[in-house]
């Protein structure tokens, strides 16, 4: 893939989530507002045909720019003090810039640990697409006023992949204050740019942020683990006015990783290689609706067994024993037991809440067409 191939794929995504750093939002220990007007601007020009979700370094910079303190501290407990200090004053300059376009944005803070609990995962990434979902432009950052050092995602290069992965979006770009990756330091002169990224290339760690918690090496690493993936993944300078919208156009210098396989593909496998956590067995007409790539609802259900939990893992299997699918369910095993045999209209009566009509949904279900071994 050449660069303007990369930049045709991306102009066709549909979701991309866009990493600030702080190194761009802040100008000499203050929160640098010209450059964040003019992000939100390109934001605003290129979420017109797409979602966009911002994950956003640059609350502990603005804590402190509040306080005028010189250098960042490497106390946590002073980090986590200057972020919940920061944090208010970064989401109000982004609320008055993006306010000009009639956009809302929305908060949110996410941990490790959000990430590793199967049940917060899906509730994170449902939150997220629903702000999608209602136009709303999700700001995302670590809840650094609550970790500890062991629980941290470490920097934001490392969260934007994350999140990338949460709410399954097709392109990862990250904003950094230099064009990105050289094989040295860009301040030295006999440092080459590099365009496309190739995993044997050698590269010194420089251009470390005196601000932020990561350096060239975290976008690097987050970028390989989204081409892993199946997304395209991209570093470029963020200090560049109008820096976004020229990557879409193709006018900007950035490196770029090469996805490794089909994002949709990539999905599917990672499903159909997890253990099971339990199993529903399904009627005809429902096996029949499966393989026809058609959700899995409540009313073709016959049975359940195991106790799993709202995002697990389960498969699918028929009457006779024989695994038609295995899939992301919306519910657990005890609310199946209640819902099951019933409309996708009753949901909300039987159990007094509803997640989702369908119990499995397609997009997150891989179906075995053909397999004649019993489970």
């Amino acid at each position: 893939m050449d660069k303007r191939e990369f930049v045709d794929r991306l102009n066709a995504v549909k979701r991309i989530v866009v990493k600030i750093g702080s190194g761009v939002l802040s100008r000499e220990n203050e929160v640098d507002e010209e450059t964040i007007e003019n992000i939100v601007d390109n934001i605003a020009e290129i979420s017109k045909n797409r979602q966009v979700v911002i994950v956003s370094s640059g609350a502990v910079a603005s804590g402190i720019s509040t306080l005028k303190i010189k250098g960042r501290p490497t106390n946590i407990v002073h980090l986590q003090a200057l972020a919940s200090i920061g944090q208010p004053k970064l989401m109000e300059i982004y609320r008055k810039y993006f306010k000009k376009y009639k956009k809302t944005v929305a908060q949110v803070l996410i941990t490790i640990d959000d990430i590793q609990n199967r049940r917060r995962f899906i509730n994170a990434k449902n939150t997220i697409i629903t702000l999608l979902k209602w136009k709303i432009v999700p700001i995302v950052n670590e809840n650094d006023t609550v970790v500890i050092k062991e629980l941290r995602f470490g920097d934001n290069d490392n969260l934007s992949f994350q999140v990338t992965n949460l709410i399954e979006a097709d392109a990862l770009i990250i904003l950094s204050n230099v064009d990105g990756v050289f094989t040295d330091d860009p301040s030295n002169e006999n440092a080459k740019f590099i365009e496309r990224f190739d995993d044997s290339l050698k590269i010194t760690e420089g251009n470390i942020s005196k601000l932020g918690s990561g350096g060239i090496g975290t976008k690097i690493e987050a970028c390989q683990r989204a081409a892993k993936a199946g997304k395209l993944a991209c570093i470029l300078n963020g200090k560049t006015k109008d820096s976004l919208k020229k990557l879409f156009e193709g006018k900007i210098r950035f490196t770029y990783f090469e996805p490794f396989i089909d994002h949709t593909e990539s999905k599917k496998s990672w499903i159909a290689s997890c253990n099971p956590s339990g199993v529903v067995v399904i009627d005809e007409g429902a096996k029949t609706s499966l393989l026809k790539n058609k959700s899995l609802l409540p009313s073709g259900i016959k049975k359940v067994f195991g106790g799993f939990g709202r995002g697990d893992i389960i498969n699918i299997e028929d009457e006779d024993g024989l695994l038609i699918a295995k899939g992301i369910t919306n519910y657990d095993s005890s609310e199946i037991e209640k819902i099951k045999g019933h409309h996708s209209n009753e949901i909300t009566k039987i159990l007094g809440y509803k997640y989702s009509s369908d119990v499995v949904h397609i997009d997150n279900m891989v179906v075995i067409e053909k397999n004649d071994e019993q489970v």
